[in-house]
């Protein structure tokens, strides 16, 4: 018993999203950071298509969307968090090319091959990194990317 791990599902869901959410992000990371990893992805195009799993309140998806042409769907299992995201991107104006559902990273609505990336800060490890990865790639377009952002530790157990 001491050794099992507990996901983000074996939590009051309610309890999180009622700390977190008072947050202008739910995860680590800043705008600067957002940038940077952005900077390092090729080939953009009007029509990009991004994902952004595990959204939150959409800190972050608000700067890619401030920094990318196309769509981003932004996917976060709180409704409360969805609700302020589409809010804050009509706060922004950016309505008509952001947009916020309710569902899980681990089972997804979307089409194979539908996004040409798929971004998720500090979530990945609700699902595991290698079952996230798994899973993720089977909705990239080809040559698309994953940006993920994950804790570590230099220790065998989990603090």
């Amino acid at each position: 018993m001491e050794n099992e791990k507990t996901l983000i599902h074996d939590f009051d869901l309610n309890l999180i999203c009622d700390y977190f959410g008072r947050l202008e992000r739910q995860g680590p990371g800043s705008p600067e950071s957002t940038i940077r990893a952005l900077s390092f992805i090729d080939n953009f195009s009007n029509e990009l298509n991004i994902a952004d799993f595990a959204c939150g309140t959409g800190g972050q998806t608000m700067i890619l969307a401030q920094n990318t042409k196309g769509t981003i769907t932004g996917l976060d299992l709180s409704p409360d968090f969805i609700e302020k995201f589409n809010t804050n991107a009509e706060k922004l104006g950016l309505q008509n090319r952001i947009k916020g559902i309710v569902g899980s990273m681990d089972n997804l609505p979307f089409q194979n091959e539908e996004f040409d990336v798929i971004w998720s800060e500090g979530a990945i490890a609700n699902i595991g990194f290698k079952k996230g990865l798994n899973y993720w790639k089977d909705f990239l377009k080809k040559d698309g990317y994953i940006a993920v952002t994950y804790e570590s530790w230099f220790t065998d157990e989990r603090p």
